[in-house]
C-alpha cells in the first residue's frame, strides 16, 4: 500500500470549495469525461454508494465512509472496479480555510495497485487523477474551462478486463 497526498492552495473561500465538493453525487461535474460518463448513487450520507460509469476509465464503484460539514472533509474507499489499475484505494478529501478569501484543498488517500502493475506506478497515477479532480474543481468555480494533465494508466481497466 502507497500512500498519496495532493495539495493546492486556491484564493477562493473554503466555503465556496466546500458547497460543490461535499455532494457525493457531483464528481463529474469537475472531472476529465465527467460530461460524457454517468453517476448513480444510492443512499445518504456515510455508507452511501456511487456508481460511476467513466468513459475514460469504465466503471467504478465508491463507498462514502467518513463525512464531516464542521470539518470540511470526507472521505471514501473503492468498493468494485480498478480504475488506473487500482485494486484498492481509500482517500480523504478535506478543504483547509487560511483565511476568509483563500483556503488548501487537500487530497490524500492509501493505494494497492493491482498485482500486475507496479505499486509506485499506480500511486502516480491516483496524484494525478487527484490533482486533475482539484483542477476541475477550481475551473468550475471561476467558470473556466479546465486545463487537465494526461492521466497516466487511464484505460487500463479497460483493457485488462
Amino acid at each position: 500500500m502507497k500512500n498519496v497526498e495532493v495539495t493546492r492552495i486556491v484564493e477562493i473561500p473554503a466555503e465556496v470549495i466546500w458547497d460543490e465538493m461535499k455532494h457525493f453525487d457531483r464528481v463529474l461535474r469537475w472531472v476529465p469525461g465527467g460530461n460524457e460518463s454517468t453517476i448513480s448513487v444510492k443512499g445518504k450520507g456515510v455508507g452511501a454508494i456511487r456508481d460511476i460509469e467513466l468513459v475514460t476509465q469504465g466503471y467504478v464503484q465508491h463507498e462514502l465512509v467518513a463525512y464531516s460539514d464542521k470539518d470540511y472533509s470526507f472521505s471514501y474507499k473503492l468498493t468494485d472496479g480498478k480504475p488506473v489499475g487500482m485494486e484498492d484505494y481509500v482517500v480523504i478529501a478535506k478543504i483547509i480555510p487560511i483565511n476568509n478569501q483563500s483556503c488548501e484543498i487537500r487530497w490524500s488517500g492509501k493505494v494497492t495497485p493491482d498485482k500486475r502493475l507496479n505499486e509506485i506506478e499506480v500511486a502516480e497515477a491516483l496524484s494525478t487523477a487527484l490533482n486533475n479532480m482539484i483542477s476541475g474543481l477550481i475551473a468550475l468555480i471561476k467558470k473556466e474551462k479546465p486545463i487537465f494533465v494526461d492521466q497516466p494508466l487511464e484505460d487500463w481497466q479497460k483493457n485488462n478486463n
